[in-house]
Order: structure tokens, then C-alpha cells, then sequence
């Protein structure tokens, strides 16, 4: 067993699918499958399995795949460290952002990165947040911020704010302030699709005030809400950070609930091979800093910092 079968067999569990890893690693796939073959034969275990849906680890293929992705950073920063004569943070760190909070969060995060840690590549991803939790959880992302996530032994989390649900659409007339969620229900509303964390807690909310919200579509794609909020097609109930900059023109506003609080607990999520790398750590705790920048400053609202030490409220 040597690294390029370790980086081989890494890439085909990442990407699930071995014609797609050929293709990332410029080599033929046949010839990726014999390494895969040989890895196997070495170990006299079936490392992964084929199907319709793709090429998955099996349960010893995973536990291979979190032993490489430790061995293969370990390499990386064993180089960089002898090149630079000290410990430096480099290497390809993942970090996973659901969509909203990416659109407030990404490009500052991106900006610090590359500005203090030129030999690092940072990857941002963006998915659901209960598909970027479960990758974490797989190592197949290093770091990803999530909301209102189950504890799991693969996983470290580390709380990051509370952040409010508004609602969200083009100004009422004669509603400056806090609007009742009765009043919000009976507007046409444009909702996250299911299993949506935002969706899910809107639907408890409205059951148990025994309302019935007057849905006009449905949709799981942000941009596809504030079009269509911007097209006067209805109103919305999300975070603030869905908006990024589409409130800087005013024609979207968000305003919160005078009655009840809506709010969804955003947390950090590391896996346990990032917690062993010092570029994850740094990146880690770069995105820490510039979420509490962002909040301190204003620039992201309608949350809670949850970070140690911290109690800002915007």
C-alpha cells in the first residue's frame, strides 16, 4: 500500500465514481480500477462497492478512507513544513456552507484565507444543511457550518449563533415594525421545500398556533425565492443572510415576528481528521473570526453570537 493508492482510492470515495475520479486524476480508468484492485487484493477486503446510484466505500472502505485522508494530509504538511523549515498551514481544506449563509459569509472567509494562508486551497461547497453535517461526518468535508445538528461521535461542533427567522419580501404599505405570524400566514408565501431546517420549523410554528399558510410555491433553490420575491410573486420566512445583498437597494425587506421568535442554532462541524491538521485548525478559526467580525459589525444581522466569551445580539 503506497500514498498514490491511498490518493487514488481517496478520490473515487469523494467523488463517488470511478469514471469521475479518472477524470480529476488524469489517469484511465482502467487502470484506476487495477490500483483499486491491487489495494484490495493487498488488504483481502472489499474496499467498494458499484451500483446505480455510484460507487460507495463499504463499512472497511470507510474506515481505510479516514485512516488516508489522515495519512495523505500528514504528508502534505510533513513537505511544506521541511520546505519552509517550520510548521506551516497548506494543503486543500473543504469547508461546507448551506446557501444562505454562504451569500453573507463565502467571499469574506475566502478574502481571509488567501490573505494569511497563501499555501492553502480552500474549497467552498455549498449543499443542504443536513447533507454538508453528513459529509462532515464521512471526512468527506473537513468543516462545514450547519443548523440545529444532531451530536455524532464522527463530528466535533463548536455553536456559532442563533440566527432569526423574518419574514422576508417587498415592503407592506403602512408595516414598518414587527409583523404577527397570523398576519404573515395569510400572505402569499414562498417557502423552502422539505426537509428544509427553515421549512420544518416553520410548519411546527404555524401547527401550534393553528394556522394555515396561504402557499403559493415551494422551492429548495434561494435565488428561485428571491426572484420570485422580487417579482412580487409573494413573501418568504428565512434568515437574513438569504438576502445577502438584496436588500441594499430596498426593494426586499426583512421584518421580524412581534409575537413569537423564530430562530435556528448554526453551528461549526469538523471532522475528527481536520481536528489532527494544522490547516484546518487555522481555517477553522479564521471562519470564527469572521463571523464575529461580520456580527460585531453589523454587516451580518438579525443574529445571536454564540462564540465563547461572546454576547452580541444584531
Amino acid at each position: 500500500m503506497d500514498l498514490k493508492q491511498l490518493r487514488y482510492f481517496s478520490r473515487i470515495v469523494e467523488l463517488e465514481s470511478i469514471t469521475a475520479a479518472a477524470e480529476a486524476l488524469h489517469i484511465a480508468q482502467p487502470s484506476l480500477s487495477q490500483h483499486v484492485s491491487n489495494l484490495e487484493a493487498e488488504l483481502d477486503a472489499r474496499l467498494l462497492v458499484r451500483g446505480p446510484s455510484g460507487t460507495r466505500p463499504t463499512e472497511t472502505g470507510q474506515i481505510l478512507y479516514r485512516h488516508a485522508k489522515m495519512v495523505l494530509r500528514q504528508m502534505e504538511e510533513a513537505k511544506a513544513a521541511v520546505l519552509h523549515g517550520r510548521d506551516v498551514p497548506c494543503g486543500h481544506v473543504t469547508v461546507g456552507l448551506p446557501t444562505s449563509t454562504s451569500r453573507v459569509l463565502s467571499l469574506p472567509l475566502l478574502q481571509r484565507v488567501t490573505a494569511a494562508f497563501p499555501d492553502i486551497t480552500l474549497e467552498i461547497v455549498e449543499g443542504s444543511s443536513a447533507d454538508l453535517a453528513e459529509s462532515v461526518a464521512l471526512q468527506k468535508l473537513d468543516i462545514a457550518v450547519a443548523m440545529d445538528v444532531q451530536p455524532r461521535p464522527e463530528m466535533h461542533q463548536v455553536p456559532l449563533l442563533d440566527e432569526q427567522l423574518m419574514l422576508v419580501g417587498k415592503p407592506i404599505a403602512g408595516l414598518r415594525g414587527p409583523i404577527r405570524l397570523a398576519d404573515a400566514a395569510g400572505l402569499p408565501l414562498l417557502l423552502p421545500s422539505f426537509p428544509n431546517s427553515v421549512r420544518v420549523l416553520i410548519g411546527r410554528e404555524l401547527a401550534n398556533a393553528g394556522l394555515q399558510p396561504r402557499l403559493v410555491a415551494e422551492t429548495s433553490a434561494v435565488s428561485v425565492l428571491l426572484a420570485a420575491m422580487r417579482a412580487g410573486l409573494g413573501w418568504s420566512i428565512l434568515p437574513w443572510s438569504a438576502l445577502g445583498d438584496h436588500d441594499s437597494d430596498g426593494a426586499l425587506v426583512a421584518m421580524p415576528f412581534a409575537d413569537v421568535t423564530l430562530t435556528r442554532r448554526v453551528v461549526l462541524c469538523h471532522s475528527a481528521s481536520a481536528e489532527l491538521s494544522l490547516a484546518c485548525r487555522s481555517v477553522e478559526a479564521e471562519l470564527q473570526e469572521t463571523v464575529r467580525e461580520l456580527v460585531t459589525e453589523g454587516t451580518w444581522k438579525g443574529v445571536n453570537l454564540l462564540l465563547p466569551g461572546e454576547t452580541i445580539r444584531v
